[in-house]
């Protein structure tokens, strides 16, 4: 089973697009949900860009089911998120999180399904990421856990 994938959108329909169009091209990606949340804008500028986005999230296409969250007033990264974050998990149990400004390598979803299935019941490890910030990786494999 899967993991549903939460994307979060907002004002960078650029920006959504190449995230999209790399998730679309992971090898689970047929096989998987993908969830949109999409904040509302702030102002008349904003608007044209996030209906840009609303349109890209509706027209993608490779996904097992794709659904589209539309705010209908601006709640801001953080309260969109959590709100997210909440529903996604309280309905899975799970989930995969990205925001609008991530690129994907095509295995991104394979690796993150089969980590989430590794470690569903190990009580030590509280997240699994597919980034982290620049560090020595001297002596340090593919993969790691951070202490």
């Amino acid at each position: 089973m899967t993991a549903p994938i939460v994307l979060f959108a907002f004002a960078r329909p650029e920006h959504t697009r190449i995230t999209l169009e790399a998730l679309s091209a992971n090898s689970l990606a047929s096989q998987s949900d993908l969830i949109v949340y999409s904040d509302a804008a702030r102002s008349l500028e904003e608007e044209i860009k996030v209906t840009k986005v609303r349109s890209l999230a509706h027209n993608i296409r490779g996904f097992r089911s794709v659904s589209v969250i539309e705010r209908e007033t601006n709640l801001g990264l953080a309260r969109n998120i959590i709100e997210g974050v909440t529903d996604v998990c309280n309905r899975y149990g799970r989930l995969i999180v990205l925001e609008d400004d991530m690129i994907t390598s095509p295995y991104f979803l394979t690796f993150m399904n089969s980590a989430l299935d590794k470690y569903y019941d190990n009580k030590t490890v509280w997240h699994i990421n597919g980034w982290n910030y620049p560090i020595n990786p001297e002596g340090l494999s593919d993969t790691f856990f951070c202490a």
